[in-house]
């Protein structure tokens, strides 16, 4: 007899175990996500930055009609890269969400450190095409 319930608790215990990784491996992939989406974000606004940057150089030289090109090129290449960005941010927001349901649904309510440490950068208005 006590070898069956010492058996039926140890299984118990393994069962139990092994759901508590199961919600540990779902909560690090929810995080995992959002994290991999910020880091994307993070990329892209330092590209945006260094082509703004770059129009901003291409404004102090000779006003030539070449130059004018590549400010209106670089100017059209910097709001896509914007409509990029605002896109990848909503997607980041959903996985942001999924990850706030996901602890919510594993009994976890308290949520401050989560938005401290996922922080989604705000929209980007579009370069505005006067200044090229």
């Amino acid at each position: 007899m006590y070898t069956v319930k010492k058996t039926r608790e140890t299984h118990n215990n393994n069962i139990c175990e092994e759901i508590l990784r199961e919600r540990a491996s779902v909560l690090s992939r929810a995080g995992m996500a959002v994290s991999d989406a910020i880091n994307l974000l993070k990329k892209l606004d330092e590209q945006i930055t260094k082509k703004v940057s770059l129009i901003d150089k291409l404004r102090g030289k000779e006003n030539t009609q070449f130059e004018k090109q590549k400010r209106v090129s670089l100017g059209k290449e910097i709001n896509a890269s914007i409509e990029k960005f605002n896109e990848l941010r909503e997607k980041t927001k959903l996985r942001y969400y999924y990850l706030i349901v996901t602890r919510e649904a594993l009994g976890l309510r308290r949520h401050d450190i989560i938005f401290e440490i996922y922080k989604i950068p705000d929209k980007k208005n579009r370069f505005n095409d006067g200044h090229f």
